[in-house]
Protein backbone atom coordinates (compact mmCIF):
# COMPACT_ATOMS: atom_id res chain seq x y z
CA UNK A 1 0.00 0.00 0.00
CA UNK A 2 2.91 2.12 0.87
CA UNK A 3 4.76 1.41 -2.47
CA UNK A 4 1.48 2.18 -4.65
CA UNK A 5 1.25 5.68 -2.50
CA UNK A 6 5.52 6.23 -2.97
CA UNK A 7 4.55 5.46 -6.78
CA UNK A 8 1.91 7.23 -7.50
CA UNK A 9 3.47 10.40 -6.02
CA UNK A 10 6.40 10.08 -7.56
CA UNK A 11 4.18 9.74 -10.84
CA UNK A 12 2.68 13.01 -9.94
CA UNK A 13 5.91 14.72 -8.96
CA UNK A 14 7.12 13.50 -12.54
CA UNK A 15 4.13 14.84 -14.61
CA UNK A 16 4.24 18.20 -12.89
CA UNK A 17 7.82 18.39 -13.54
CA UNK A 18 6.66 17.83 -17.25
CA UNK A 19 3.94 19.96 -17.30
CA UNK A 20 6.26 22.75 -15.68
CA UNK A 21 9.10 22.48 -18.32
CA UNK A 22 6.36 22.31 -21.42
CA UNK A 23 5.31 25.81 -19.87
CA UNK A 24 8.57 27.00 -19.89
CA UNK A 25 9.33 26.18 -23.26
CA UNK A 26 5.60 27.51 -24.67
CA UNK A 27 6.46 31.35 -22.93
CA UNK A 28 10.08 31.21 -23.96
CA UNK A 29 8.63 30.15 -27.81
CA UNK A 30 5.76 33.31 -27.50
CA UNK A 31 9.18 35.75 -26.16
CA UNK A 32 11.22 35.02 -29.00
CA UNK A 33 8.26 35.85 -31.17
CA UNK A 34 7.43 38.97 -29.32
CA UNK A 35 10.91 39.80 -29.54
CA UNK A 36 10.16 39.60 -33.15
CA UNK A 37 7.59 41.78 -33.26
CA UNK A 38 10.12 44.58 -31.17
CA UNK A 39 12.57 44.08 -34.37
CA UNK A 40 9.65 44.85 -36.84
CA UNK A 41 9.27 47.58 -34.80
CA UNK A 42 12.85 48.82 -34.09
CA UNK A 43 13.00 48.80 -38.11
CA UNK A 44 9.78 50.89 -38.31
CA UNK A 45 11.04 53.67 -36.19
CA UNK A 46 14.82 54.11 -36.65
CA UNK A 47 15.14 56.07 -39.04
CA UNK A 48 13.58 58.79 -37.74
CA UNK A 49 16.44 59.46 -35.12
CA UNK A 50 18.91 60.35 -38.48
CA UNK A 51 16.81 62.04 -40.64
CA UNK A 52 19.08 65.01 -40.96
CA UNK A 53 22.00 62.46 -41.90
CA UNK A 54 19.82 60.54 -44.32
CA UNK A 55 18.67 63.74 -46.39
CA UNK A 56 22.39 64.27 -46.37
CA UNK A 57 23.45 60.81 -47.66
CA UNK A 58 20.64 60.49 -50.15
CA UNK A 59 21.49 63.94 -51.31
CA UNK A 60 17.39 64.36 -50.65
CA UNK A 61 14.67 66.74 -49.64
CA UNK A 62 11.92 65.77 -46.58
CA UNK A 63 9.55 64.66 -49.36
CA UNK A 64 11.50 62.35 -50.46
CA UNK A 65 12.34 61.35 -47.28
CA UNK A 66 8.66 60.55 -46.34
CA UNK A 67 8.50 58.60 -49.68
CA UNK A 68 11.58 56.61 -48.20
CA UNK A 69 10.63 55.54 -45.09
CA UNK A 70 6.98 55.19 -46.18
CA UNK A 71 8.28 52.03 -48.62
CA UNK A 72 7.97 49.93 -45.50
CA UNK A 73 4.38 50.24 -45.65
CA UNK A 74 4.50 49.96 -49.21
CA UNK A 75 4.69 46.36 -48.56
CA UNK A 76 3.23 46.25 -44.29
CA UNK A 77 -0.20 47.24 -45.34
CA UNK A 78 -1.16 45.18 -47.96
CA UNK A 79 0.53 41.97 -46.50
CA UNK A 80 -1.74 42.34 -43.69
CA UNK A 81 -4.55 40.26 -45.63
CA UNK A 82 -2.68 37.74 -46.65
CA UNK A 83 -0.22 36.97 -43.92
CA UNK A 84 -2.46 35.18 -41.42
CA UNK A 85 -2.89 32.58 -44.29
CA UNK A 86 0.58 31.89 -44.90
CA UNK A 87 1.55 31.65 -41.29
CA UNK A 88 -1.24 28.97 -41.40
CA UNK A 89 -0.23 27.08 -44.64
CA UNK A 90 3.88 27.40 -43.67
CA UNK A 91 3.60 27.81 -39.88
CA UNK A 92 5.22 30.13 -37.41
CA UNK A 93 8.69 28.87 -37.38
CA UNK A 94 9.45 28.67 -40.96
CA UNK A 95 7.52 32.33 -41.46
CA UNK A 96 9.55 34.08 -38.92
CA UNK A 97 13.31 32.32 -40.21
CA UNK A 98 11.98 33.93 -43.58
CA UNK A 99 10.84 36.88 -42.74
CA UNK A 100 13.96 37.44 -40.93
CA UNK A 101 15.89 36.72 -43.49
CA UNK A 102 14.21 39.31 -45.56
CA UNK A 103 14.42 41.86 -43.31
CA UNK A 104 17.76 41.60 -42.49
CA UNK A 105 18.71 41.84 -46.58
CA UNK A 106 16.63 45.02 -46.56
CA UNK A 107 18.35 46.45 -43.47
CA UNK A 108 21.70 45.17 -45.30
CA UNK A 109 20.65 47.35 -48.69
CA UNK A 110 19.33 50.16 -46.96
CA UNK A 111 22.51 50.49 -44.55
CA UNK A 112 25.10 50.04 -47.04
CA UNK A 113 23.01 51.75 -50.24
CA UNK A 114 24.34 54.93 -52.01
CA UNK A 115 21.66 55.16 -54.10
CA UNK A 116 18.29 56.19 -53.39
CA UNK A 117 16.79 53.69 -55.61
CA UNK A 118 18.28 51.03 -54.06
CA UNK A 119 17.20 52.23 -50.68
CA UNK A 120 13.62 52.27 -51.57
CA UNK A 121 13.87 48.68 -51.86
CA UNK A 122 15.42 47.86 -49.09
CA UNK A 123 12.68 49.61 -46.94
CA UNK A 124 10.32 47.75 -48.61
CA UNK A 125 12.00 44.38 -48.05
CA UNK A 126 12.21 45.66 -43.96
CA UNK A 127 8.48 46.20 -44.20
CA UNK A 128 7.50 43.04 -46.05
CA UNK A 129 9.50 40.97 -43.32
CA UNK A 130 8.18 42.66 -40.48
CA UNK A 131 4.58 42.46 -41.59
CA UNK A 132 4.47 38.66 -40.34
CA UNK A 133 5.08 39.77 -36.83
CA UNK A 134 2.45 40.15 -34.74
CA UNK A 135 0.09 37.72 -37.18
CA UNK A 136 2.60 35.49 -35.92
CA UNK A 137 3.13 36.26 -32.60
CA UNK A 138 -0.23 35.49 -31.84
CA UNK A 139 -0.26 32.69 -33.59
CA UNK A 140 2.49 31.08 -31.23
CA UNK A 141 0.20 32.45 -28.05
CA UNK A 142 -2.63 30.33 -29.70
CA UNK A 143 -0.60 27.32 -30.16
CA UNK A 144 1.32 27.28 -27.63
CA UNK A 145 -0.63 29.09 -24.61
CA UNK A 146 -3.76 28.06 -22.70
CA UNK A 147 -6.77 30.16 -24.50
CA UNK A 148 -7.33 32.08 -20.77
CA UNK A 149 -3.65 33.87 -21.69
CA UNK A 150 -5.00 35.27 -24.81
CA UNK A 151 -5.85 38.12 -24.12
CA UNK A 152 -2.84 38.95 -21.44
CA UNK A 153 -0.74 37.71 -24.79
CA UNK A 154 -2.23 40.50 -27.07
CA UNK A 155 -1.28 43.13 -24.38
CA UNK A 156 2.17 42.24 -24.02
CA UNK A 157 2.83 42.05 -27.96
CA UNK A 158 1.31 45.50 -27.99
CA UNK A 159 2.94 46.55 -25.22
CA UNK A 160 6.53 45.13 -25.97
CA UNK A 161 6.63 46.96 -29.29
CA UNK A 162 6.13 50.33 -28.22
CA UNK A 163 8.49 49.42 -25.25
CA UNK A 164 10.81 48.69 -28.29
CA UNK A 165 10.33 51.94 -29.71
CA UNK A 166 11.51 53.82 -26.70
CA UNK A 167 14.47 51.79 -26.37
CA UNK A 168 15.53 52.45 -29.57
CA UNK A 169 15.00 55.92 -29.91
CA UNK A 170 17.20 56.32 -26.79
CA UNK A 171 19.79 54.10 -27.77
CA UNK A 172 20.03 54.71 -31.18
CA UNK A 173 20.21 58.48 -30.42
CA UNK A 174 23.02 57.64 -28.25
CA UNK A 175 25.25 55.98 -30.83
CA UNK A 176 24.63 58.65 -33.46
CA UNK A 177 25.83 61.18 -31.21
CA UNK A 178 28.48 59.26 -29.72
CA UNK A 179 29.71 57.54 -32.39
CA UNK A 180 28.07 58.04 -36.00
CA UNK A 181 24.72 57.03 -37.80
CA UNK A 182 26.26 54.67 -39.48
CA UNK A 183 26.99 52.83 -36.61
CA UNK A 184 23.10 53.65 -36.00
CA UNK A 185 22.33 52.27 -39.51
CA UNK A 186 23.84 48.59 -38.91
CA UNK A 187 22.56 48.02 -35.51
CA UNK A 188 19.12 46.64 -36.62
CA UNK A 189 21.49 43.83 -38.77
CA UNK A 190 23.88 42.86 -35.72
CA UNK A 191 19.94 42.70 -33.41
CA UNK A 192 18.94 40.64 -36.41
CA UNK A 193 21.85 38.13 -37.08
CA UNK A 194 21.53 37.34 -33.33
CA UNK A 195 17.53 37.19 -33.51
CA UNK A 196 17.63 34.68 -36.46
CA UNK A 197 19.85 32.12 -34.13
CA UNK A 198 17.18 32.51 -31.56
CA UNK A 199 14.52 31.68 -33.67
CA UNK A 200 15.94 28.99 -35.06
CA UNK A 201 16.81 27.17 -32.02
CA UNK A 202 14.21 28.24 -30.16
CA UNK A 203 10.54 28.29 -32.13
CA UNK A 204 8.41 25.06 -32.98
CA UNK A 205 5.16 25.03 -35.08
CA UNK A 206 3.64 23.04 -32.08
CA UNK A 207 3.50 21.22 -28.99
CA UNK A 208 4.09 17.11 -29.40
CA UNK A 209 1.49 16.53 -27.32
CA UNK A 210 -1.33 19.02 -28.00
CA UNK A 211 -3.79 17.56 -25.71
CA UNK A 212 -1.67 19.69 -23.06
CA UNK A 213 -2.34 23.09 -24.75
CA UNK A 214 -5.66 24.62 -24.72
CA UNK A 215 -5.81 25.81 -28.03
CA UNK A 216 -8.53 27.51 -30.18
CA UNK A 217 -11.37 25.54 -31.17
CA UNK A 218 -11.80 23.25 -34.08
CA UNK A 219 -13.35 26.80 -36.15
CA UNK A 220 -10.66 28.80 -35.45
CA UNK A 221 -8.06 26.73 -35.90
CA UNK A 222 -9.38 25.73 -39.85
CA UNK A 223 -6.82 27.57 -42.20
CA UNK A 224 -8.35 29.48 -44.44
CA UNK A 225 -7.42 29.06 -48.23
CA UNK A 226 -6.82 32.76 -50.09
CA UNK A 227 -10.17 32.07 -52.14
CA UNK A 228 -11.72 31.87 -49.19
CA UNK A 229 -9.80 34.75 -47.72
CA UNK A 230 -10.46 37.02 -51.20
CA UNK A 231 -14.65 35.69 -50.18
CA UNK A 232 -14.93 36.94 -47.01
CA UNK A 233 -13.03 40.64 -48.04
CA UNK A 234 -15.63 41.11 -50.60
CA UNK A 235 -18.14 40.74 -47.91
CA UNK A 236 -16.33 42.75 -45.07
CA UNK A 237 -15.78 45.26 -47.91
CA UNK A 238 -19.39 46.22 -48.74
CA UNK A 239 -19.36 46.92 -45.08
CA UNK A 240 -20.12 50.55 -44.41
CA UNK A 241 -19.44 49.84 -40.85
CA UNK A 242 -16.15 48.45 -41.44
CA UNK A 243 -15.03 51.10 -42.83
CA UNK A 244 -15.87 53.70 -40.63
CA UNK A 245 -14.28 51.98 -38.12
CA UNK A 246 -10.29 50.98 -40.28
CA UNK A 247 -10.99 54.90 -41.07
CA UNK A 248 -11.19 56.04 -37.37
CA UNK A 249 -7.94 53.47 -36.28
CA UNK A 250 -6.24 54.97 -39.38
CA UNK A 251 -6.69 58.48 -38.69
CA UNK A 252 -6.62 57.41 -34.48
CA UNK A 253 -2.95 55.80 -35.30
CA UNK A 254 -1.70 58.94 -37.11
CA UNK A 255 0.10 60.65 -34.17
CA UNK A 256 2.25 57.15 -34.16
CA UNK A 257 2.93 56.19 -37.33
CA UNK A 258 3.29 59.96 -38.71
CA UNK A 259 4.81 61.29 -35.68
CA UNK A 260 6.66 59.12 -33.29
CA UNK A 261 8.03 56.60 -36.51
CA UNK A 262 9.14 59.77 -38.08
CA UNK A 263 8.69 63.25 -37.82
CA UNK A 264 8.40 64.01 -33.91
CA UNK A 265 12.27 63.82 -33.01
CA UNK A 266 12.95 66.49 -36.38
CA UNK A 267 10.00 68.34 -35.29
CA UNK A 268 10.99 68.73 -31.26
CA UNK A 269 14.64 69.72 -32.24
CA UNK A 270 13.62 72.45 -34.28
CA UNK A 271 10.49 74.10 -33.09
CA UNK A 272 10.76 73.26 -29.32
CA UNK A 273 14.78 73.35 -29.66
CA UNK A 274 15.36 70.21 -27.50
CA UNK A 275 18.15 68.52 -27.35
CA UNK A 276 18.28 64.80 -29.94
CA UNK A 277 18.42 63.26 -26.02
CA UNK A 278 15.57 65.46 -24.99
CA UNK A 279 13.44 64.98 -28.21
CA UNK A 280 13.92 61.28 -28.15
CA UNK A 281 12.80 61.51 -24.19
CA UNK A 282 9.90 62.92 -25.58
CA UNK A 283 9.05 60.73 -27.70
CA UNK A 284 9.24 58.29 -25.28
CA UNK A 285 6.88 59.87 -22.84
CA UNK A 286 4.54 59.85 -25.47
CA UNK A 287 4.96 56.27 -25.91
CA UNK A 288 4.64 55.36 -22.16
CA UNK A 289 1.39 57.21 -21.87
CA UNK A 290 0.46 55.19 -25.13
CA UNK A 291 1.45 51.77 -23.33
CA UNK A 292 -0.43 52.42 -20.35
CA UNK A 293 -3.48 53.36 -21.98
CA UNK A 294 -3.64 50.79 -24.34
CA UNK A 295 -3.98 48.49 -21.74
CA UNK A 296 -6.53 50.07 -19.33
CA UNK A 297 -8.63 51.08 -22.22
CA UNK A 298 -9.90 47.30 -23.19
CA UNK A 299 -10.68 46.51 -19.28
CA UNK A 300 -12.43 49.93 -18.84
CA UNK A 301 -14.26 49.48 -21.88
CA UNK A 302 -15.61 45.57 -20.40
CA UNK A 303 -15.65 47.05 -17.63
CA UNK A 304 -18.24 49.95 -18.85
CA UNK A 305 -20.04 47.69 -21.36
CA UNK A 306 -19.09 50.02 -24.46
CA UNK A 307 -16.33 49.74 -27.01
CA UNK A 308 -17.52 53.05 -28.71
CA UNK A 309 -17.63 55.94 -26.52
CA UNK A 310 -13.49 55.64 -25.32
CA UNK A 311 -12.90 56.06 -29.00
CA UNK A 312 -15.20 58.84 -29.43
CA UNK A 313 -12.97 60.72 -26.31
CA UNK A 314 -10.09 59.81 -27.50
CA UNK A 315 -10.11 61.25 -30.73
CA UNK A 316 -11.61 64.29 -29.47
CA UNK A 317 -8.97 64.52 -26.81
CA UNK A 318 -5.95 64.01 -29.42
CA UNK A 319 -7.15 66.40 -31.66
CA UNK A 320 -7.46 69.02 -28.82
CA UNK A 321 -4.00 67.98 -27.27
CA UNK A 322 -2.36 67.95 -31.06
CA UNK A 323 -3.96 71.65 -31.55
CA UNK A 324 -2.25 72.51 -28.07
CA UNK A 325 1.48 71.08 -29.17
CA UNK A 326 1.43 72.19 -32.87
CA UNK A 327 -0.11 75.43 -32.32
CA UNK A 328 0.75 77.01 -29.24
CA UNK A 329 4.55 78.52 -28.77
CA UNK A 330 7.03 78.49 -26.39
CA UNK A 331 5.87 75.79 -24.28
CA UNK A 332 7.83 74.87 -21.20
CA UNK A 333 9.59 71.63 -21.74
CA UNK A 334 7.69 70.30 -18.99
CA UNK A 335 4.02 71.14 -19.89
CA UNK A 336 5.30 70.28 -23.55
CA UNK A 337 5.99 66.20 -21.84
CA UNK A 338 2.66 66.35 -20.09
CA UNK A 339 0.86 67.09 -23.54
CA UNK A 340 2.79 64.50 -25.24
CA UNK A 341 2.04 61.60 -22.61
CA UNK A 342 -1.56 62.93 -22.46
CA UNK A 343 -1.62 62.78 -26.86
CA UNK A 344 -0.12 59.49 -25.99
CA UNK A 345 -2.76 58.73 -23.76
CA UNK A 346 -5.90 59.83 -25.40
CA UNK A 347 -4.61 57.08 -29.02
CA UNK A 348 -4.26 54.47 -26.68
CA UNK A 349 -7.98 53.24 -26.91
CA UNK A 350 -7.01 52.75 -30.73
CA UNK A 351 -6.72 48.75 -30.47
CA UNK A 352 -10.64 48.92 -29.77
CA UNK A 353 -11.07 49.07 -33.64
CA UNK A 354 -9.80 45.65 -33.75
CA UNK A 355 -12.29 44.75 -31.26
CA UNK A 356 -14.80 46.28 -33.29
CA UNK A 357 -13.76 44.15 -36.43
CA UNK A 358 -13.83 41.38 -34.85
CA UNK A 359 -17.65 41.29 -32.68
CA UNK A 360 -18.98 42.74 -36.21
CA UNK A 361 -18.59 39.29 -37.37
CA UNK A 362 -19.03 35.60 -36.11
CA UNK A 363 -15.31 33.73 -35.10
CA UNK A 364 -15.23 32.00 -38.71
CA UNK A 365 -14.86 35.33 -40.33
CA UNK A 366 -13.41 37.76 -37.43
CA UNK A 367 -9.62 36.99 -38.04
CA UNK A 368 -10.61 38.03 -41.71
CA UNK A 369 -12.14 41.69 -40.28
CA UNK A 370 -9.35 42.14 -38.48
CA UNK A 371 -6.73 41.59 -41.37
CA UNK A 372 -8.74 43.94 -43.41
CA UNK A 373 -9.17 46.81 -40.63
CA UNK A 374 -5.31 46.63 -39.63
CA UNK A 375 -4.85 47.39 -43.58
CA UNK A 376 -6.73 50.17 -43.61
CA UNK A 377 -4.80 51.29 -40.33
CA UNK A 378 -1.56 50.31 -41.78
CA UNK A 379 -2.50 52.67 -44.75
CA UNK A 380 -2.60 55.77 -43.05
CA UNK A 381 1.61 55.84 -42.57
CA UNK A 382 1.83 55.19 -45.83
CA UNK A 383 -0.46 57.85 -47.26
CA UNK A 384 0.78 60.56 -44.70
CA UNK A 385 4.34 59.96 -44.21
CA UNK A 386 5.23 61.38 -47.51
CA UNK A 387 2.56 64.08 -47.41
CA UNK A 388 3.95 65.25 -44.69
CA UNK A 389 7.07 65.36 -46.18
CA UNK A 390 5.96 67.25 -49.64
CA UNK A 391 4.07 69.80 -47.60
CA UNK A 392 7.25 70.31 -46.33
CA UNK A 393 8.80 70.69 -49.56
CA UNK A 394 6.24 73.46 -50.83
CA UNK A 395 6.43 75.43 -47.45
CA UNK A 396 10.11 75.60 -47.47
CA UNK A 397 11.93 79.14 -47.29
CA UNK A 398 14.72 78.28 -48.99
CA UNK A 399 17.08 78.30 -46.20
CA UNK A 400 20.08 75.78 -46.48
CA UNK A 401 22.58 74.66 -44.17
CA UNK A 402 25.33 72.08 -44.71
CA UNK A 403 23.79 71.34 -47.87
CA UNK A 404 20.51 70.24 -46.00
CA UNK A 405 17.20 71.83 -46.09
CA UNK A 406 16.68 73.82 -43.36
CA UNK A 407 12.11 73.93 -42.35
CA UNK A 408 10.89 76.27 -40.09
CA UNK A 409 8.42 76.25 -37.14
CA UNK A 410 5.83 77.23 -39.35
CA UNK A 411 6.61 74.91 -42.34
CA UNK A 412 6.27 72.44 -39.62
CA UNK A 413 3.00 73.53 -38.09
CA UNK A 414 1.50 73.52 -41.67
CA UNK A 415 2.92 70.21 -42.61
CA UNK A 416 1.58 68.73 -39.17
CA UNK A 417 -1.41 69.95 -39.46
CA UNK A 418 -2.66 66.14 -41.03
CA UNK A 419 -2.65 65.16 -37.77
CA UNK A 420 -5.09 67.66 -35.96
CA UNK A 421 -7.32 67.22 -38.26
CA UNK A 422 -7.18 63.77 -38.72
CA UNK A 423 -8.15 63.18 -35.14
CA UNK A 424 -11.47 65.67 -35.68
CA UNK A 425 -12.46 63.84 -38.38
CA UNK A 426 -12.24 60.65 -35.98
CA UNK A 427 -13.91 61.63 -33.59
CA UNK A 428 -16.66 63.01 -36.06
CA UNK A 429 -16.42 59.61 -37.78
CA UNK A 430 -16.28 57.73 -34.47
CA UNK A 431 -20.23 59.29 -33.07
CA UNK A 432 -21.08 57.01 -36.35
CA UNK A 433 -19.73 53.32 -35.28
CA UNK A 434 -22.19 51.16 -33.73
CA UNK A 435 -21.13 49.38 -30.63
CA UNK A 436 -20.75 45.85 -30.71
CA UNK A 437 -20.29 44.80 -27.08
CA UNK A 438 -23.81 43.13 -26.50
CA UNK A 439 -23.07 41.14 -29.39
CA UNK A 440 -19.77 39.66 -28.35
CA UNK A 441 -21.64 38.99 -24.50
CA UNK A 442 -24.38 37.51 -27.08
CA UNK A 443 -22.08 35.42 -28.67
CA UNK A 444 -20.23 34.09 -25.27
Amino acid sequence: MNQNVSINLQDLTEKKRTQSKGAILAWTIFFTGILYYCFAYLLRVYPSIMEPQLLSHFHITAGSFGILTSFYYFAYAPMQLPVGVSVDRIGPRKSLLAACCISLLGAFIFASSQNYALALVGRFLVGFGAAFAYVTALKLATVWLPRRYFATATGAVTGSGMIAAILTDLYLTHIVKATSYHDALYFPLIAGCILLVLIFAIVRDKPKNTDTVSTATSEEAHALSYRQLFQYLLVIGKSPQMWIIGLVGSLLYLPSSVFLDLWAIPYLERVFHLSPHDAAMGVSIMLVGWILSSFATGALSDLLGNRKMPLVIAAFGAAITSTFILYVPNIPIQALYILLFMLGVFCGPHPLCFTLSKENYRQKISGTAIAFANFIIMMGGFIFQPVVGKVLDWTWSGLIENGIRIYTPENYMVALSVIPIGLLFAGILSLGIKDTYHRAVDHK
